[in-house]
């Protein structure tokens, strides 16, 4: 068994992973990243004798570049019901935004959307000399990690993984088999996150005292599960004043509400859309900021999005708040309100005089469970993608410290590694 890493290797972003037998060609996740909003792929890989593509979840990083495949070939794409779904709004959206070239259209979208054999979460099949198994990863809505078996070698790759109880989502159980190797996401390898539940406890502290003082909190989140989770955080410890969602987080919320199995607790979920003001005019809008209340839309970084609209109507007033609740890539808008406290109000960057704080919503795992995860996996090589490289070599020092395992790659990317 070998694998070649084509991507995610010493960055965030561009996962994609080529395993291959003597029988067999899988590829896992074809992702994009962006470097001054241009698109950047992996490497190139030949669609041509590939057996499946597998996909653990829908976010850009991941699925972004799939498409690519089906311009002259449509191979299985393997993944789960709701994850195509919200692969599909994704990649619209992207095509339709796009002021740059992309090397497919619309068409090899919807070739990939028919192309999809939808699995379920625990399912295990064969595909030719392989024996693959999805495990929830509970990093966002049908998300997975896949456990692969072939040539008497066993590997799990974790894709973006949470092993923590979310008010939506079930944590990824980390109950496996001894491992030859693991490939695993390193986003927050070397940072522990706050315990979740004091995270939810401030921000509702802070929600509701910017809007018992008559102010609009403002929340820039992700459309897809940063959005909902709010939300269910807000309804969960009945936060008073009205609560509005807009923006294409709306169209993964219909999404999610057609896949009640893919949730801890579907009735919260329901509850909580049911409560929420779903916002489809811009009268809507203005009227949204005029009102103490909770105003929740994408993007998650302030790079676009209606929630543009709501920070320029609010952020002067001391009164109201900006509350940042997703990751904050470095010189993004959102980096820059958080390190700096300034905004660009159509031209030039002017002080936010609103009340401006960031909470630790993260769906990713953090140091602790991804050492815990190592230590269960038992793996004899650990391979570290999907991180900063001084972090995972970081990281790797405390791996070798601790004598958790000894057989630790950080990979380059085209690099091949024999399992």
């Amino acid at each position: 068994m070998k694998v070649n890493i084509l991507g995610a290797a010493g960055e965030i972003g561009r996962s994609a992973i080529q395993l291959t037998t003597s029988n067999s060609n899988i590829l896992m996740d074809y992702g994009i990243s962006f470097s001054k909003n241009e698109p950047k792929f992996p490497i190139p890989l030949s669609s041509k004798g590939l057996d499946a593509i597998l996909l653990t979840h829908a976010h850009l990083d991941h699925s972004g570049g799939i498409p690519i495949f089906y311009v002259s070939t449509k191979p299985r794409l393997i993944t789960t019901k709701i994850t195509v779904e919200i692969s599909e709004l994704l990649i619209k959206d992207l095509i339709k935004l796009s002021s740059y070239y992309l090397p497919y259209e619309s068409l090899e979208l919807t070739n990939m959307v028919k192309s999809t054999k939808p699995v379920n979460i625990n399912d295990q099949f064969r595909l030719k000399d392989l024996s693959i198994q999805l495990l929830n990863a509970g990093h966002i809505p049908g998300s997975s990690m896949f456990l692969i078996e072939g040539d008497g070698k066993k590997i799990l790759y974790t894709g973006d993984f949470n092993v923590i109880n979310t008010r939506m989502l079930q944590g990824a159980q980390i109950d496996l088999p001894r491992l030859d190797a693991i490939i695993i996401e390193g986003t927050y390898a070397t940072i522990d996150h706050e315990d979740r539940t004091k995270v939810e406890r401030d921000f509702v502290s802070s929600v509701n005292e910017i809007v018992s003082n008559g102010g609009t909190v403002v929340i820039p989140a992700f459309s897809v599960g940063r959005a909902q989770e709010i939300l269910c955080v807000l309804h969960q410890y009945n936060v008073k004043g009205k609560i509005y969602i807009d923006g294409m987080a709306k169209d993964a919320s219909s999404i999610f509400l057609n896949n009640p199995d893919f949730f801890r607790d579907y009735s919260l979920l329901l509850e909580a859309h049911k409560r929420a003001i779903w916002v489809n005019s811009w009268s809507e809008r203005r009227k949204a900021c005029k009102e103490p209340g909770i105003i929740i839309a994408p993007a998650g970084m302030l790079k676009g999005g209606n929630v543009r609209f709501y920070v320029k109507k609010t952020a002067k007033d001391q009164k109201n708040a900006i509350f940042l609740v997703s990751y904050q890539v470095e010189d993004t808008p959102g980096a820059m309100l958080m390190k700096n406290g300034v905004y660009n109000f159509g031209g030039k960057n002017e002080k936010v005089n609103a009340r401006v704080k960031w909470f630790d919503f993260s769906s990713h795992c953090g140091n602790k469970e991804l050492l815990h995860t190592i230590k269960m996996a038992d793996a004899k090589k650990v391979i570290l993608v999907h991180g900063e490289k001084n972090k995972l070599e970081k990281f790797k020092r405390i791996l070798q410290d601790e004598k958790i395992t000894e057989d630790i790659i950080i990979p380059e990317v085209g690099e091949e590694i024999s399992i």
